[in-house]
């Protein structure tokens, strides 16, 4: 009888396997949680990849938008919950990975599959039997079976933002990724819950070479090639709000009056180089 438990709690377990299992690059997974929620998740293989977008779409071969674009793309696995699903509509997702050096892949579309939640359970009898699996504990003091399959729920910023669910196994080489690869932080919390504080660099400004201010407060214009290439400079109040604009800099040296500007304080611009963005920056004002 004990042998008849045993194998149905080894079925269990096969089919949880399997029903986690998940493909590399280019295949991925997409999971409907449910609630306007579907989980797009991959694990990759490949060295070198310097950005991986999730796109969506109403069409599985055309109008795909990115909706998610991943801030630490070379991680082995990763994911992300779209929780602005259309109620009544059946979507499509598909994931662009760019290597350095600009080749980049689209995988093809897939539309989510059904969640199924799957629980291993043990057939072996009550725990105070003497055959019973024994127990160990978590980092937070609870217990938990050895034959308990242990599932990672990692969070971006807040547990309002579930990304993924691992076992425990896959997580520690997660972990490690992340100590070695970024410097994004991990928190571990209880329940088997990580939470991922991501690096967030000091932005340290520097001044434009082509559109700054001057010694006497004027904003100047220094482009040497006005004569050969078509120049545009629009210029935003530091709330993005557009002032004005020059739709063509014929001369290679213009100076601009900050009456212009009306006030002191920052103003942003872009510079655009035959109608291609060429540098997007800002400046200072001081008053008289």
């Amino acid at each position: 009888m004990k042998q008849q438990y045993l194998l149905i709690a080894s079925i269990f377990l096969i089919i949880g396997i399997s029903a986690n299992a998940q493909d590399t690059l280019p295949n991925f997974t997409v999971k409907d949680f449910g609630k306007g929620k579907n989980q797009v998740s991959w694990v990759n293989n490949f060295d070198k990849i310097v950005q991986l977008t999730v796109q969506r779409s109403f069409d599985s071969t055309k109008f795909f938008r990115t909706i998610f674009s991943a801030q630490s793309p070379w991680l082995p696995q990763n994911g992300f919950i779209d929780n602005n699903v259309p109620v009544g509509f059946k979507v499509f997702y598909r994931v662009q990975y760019v290597f350095d050096g600009g080749t980049y892949f689209f995988t093809k579309s897939k539309s989510p599959s059904a969640y199924k939640a799957v629980k291993v359970v043990s057939m072996d009898g009550p725990d105070n039997e003497p055959d019973s699996p024994t127990r160990t504990t978590r980092p937070d003091g609870t217990e938990y079976r050895k034959d308990e399959k242990r599932i990672v729920r990692i969070y971006k910023r807040n547990k309002d933002s579930l990304i993924n669910e691992i076992d425990y196994r896959e997580y520690r080489h997660f972990k490690d990724s992340i100590s070695k690869n970024t410097k994004d932080t991990l928190y571990y919390s209880d329940n088997d819950e990580v939470i991922i504080k991501p690096y967030t660099p000091k932005v340290v400004w520097k001044s434009s070479n082509y559109v700054y201010t001057n010694d006497k407060g004027y904003v100047r214009l220094i482009l040497p090639q006005a004569k050969q290439k078509h120049y545009r400079v629009v210029f935003f109040e530091e709330n993005g709000t557009e002032i004005f604009q020059i739709k063509q800099v014929k001369e290679a040296e213009l100076l601009l009056d900050k009456a212009n500007f009306v006030h002191a304080g920052w103003f942003l611009f872009e510079l655009y180089e035959d109608d291609k963005l060429k540098e997007k920056n800002k400046f200072y004002l001081w008053k008289d």
